[in-house]
Parts: structure tokens; sequence; C-alpha cells
């Protein structure tokens, strides 16, 4: 054989073994990316506000009832069929609860169909637990490669498709590693 490839590299990224020739070709199976069970990651689950957790439909009632009130709130603000004073910051407040309410009820439909979402500063995150319990979390793991510390970050551009990656601390430009949520465990309520 003289070494030239006659072989096809095109197609739809499927491998057919025993049809063609690949010498001088390469070949590319997987995703590029390692992947890692927990436990080899040592991942930990951190609780913040000692674990405490509150209920989704505890947080429906509370957006029912701040958003009732806001209402009734911003209605006599408005309106002002009572004598007011005339630097009223009422109406500040009762946008600002009215706000509180949509985001409480945006939270509870969230975790519901989700489970886990990124919160607050992009490095806590909202888990919802086995009954409906709604909890405050962080993550830390240890670097397959260098053994350092990494934390759950969620990373991408402003406007852009932004990912939960565990981040190294000795070598964040290199060791990264994207979560996949669903490998998670439950929180056990």
């Amino acid at each position: 054989m003289n070494g030239d490839n006659n072989g096809s590299q095109s197609g739809d990224g499927s491998l057919n073994v025993g049809v063609g020739d690949f010498r001088g070709a390469t070949v590319h199976v997987g995703s590029g990316h390692p992947a890692f069970t927990p436990e080899q990651m040592a991942l930990k689950r951190h609780l913040a506000l000692g674990g405490a957790s509150v209920k989704t439909e505890t947080l429906n009632v509370f957006g029912v009832v701040t958003g009732v009130v806001s209402i009734i709130g911003l209605y006599f603000t408005l309106f002002q069929p009572f004598p007011q004073p005339l630097h009223s910051s009422w109406s500040a407040l009762f946008m600002f609860a009215l706000g509180l309410a949509a985001f409480s009820f945006v939270v509870a439909a969230v975790l519901r169909r989700k489970r886990f979402e990124p919160f607050l500063f992009r490095k806590y995150y909202l888990e919802a637990g086995t009954d409906d319990g709604i909890y405050l979390s962080s993550f830390t793991a240890t670097c397959p490669w260098c053994r350092s510390r990494m934390t759950l970050r969620n990373l991408g551009p402003k406007n852009g498709p932004r990912y939960d990656s565990f981040v190294c601390e000795r070598n964040p430009q290199q060791h990264t590693i994207r979560l996949d949520p669903t490998v998670l465990p439950e929180i056990q309520e």
C-alpha cells in the first residue's frame, strides 16, 4: 500500500469500522472533556443558613399574601382616598413588596421543574429537596488533576449561555469541570 488515504472523512459523525482506510485521518470519539464522578472529585455540599429550608407551598402563600397587600397598598398610595404626607415613600415600599411576591412565585415554579438553580453572587445555589423543601447551598470538590480545592461557579458571558462549573483554585484557566446537576445526590428530608 502506498500510504494514501482513499476513505471519506465526511458524514454524520458516526464511526464505521472495517469499511474505510484510516491512514492519515484523525479519528475523534467522545466529547473531548473527561468525565468524573462525584466520588472521584470528593464533592461536598455545604448547606447555608444551618441547613434551614422553606417549603415550596409556604413560599407560594408568602407570594400571594405579599402580592395582595402590595396591590392594595399601591391602590391607596396612588389614588389617595386618605390624606398622606407630601413626601411619602409608601409607593416604593409597595413596589418592592410586589417584586418580592413575583420573585417568590418564580423561584417556587423554577425549582419545581429544575430542582437546581444558581442564586446569590453566582456561587450559591437553590435546591429542591425530596419533600419540596428549598435549600440554599454551595459546593466544593477536589481537583482530580492537581488535588487542589475547587468551587462551583455559574460561569459564562453576561448575555450568553451560562454553565455551572467547578473551578480549581490553583489552575482556574485549565482545570474546570462542568457540573451535570442530575448526578448530585438528592437532599433527603
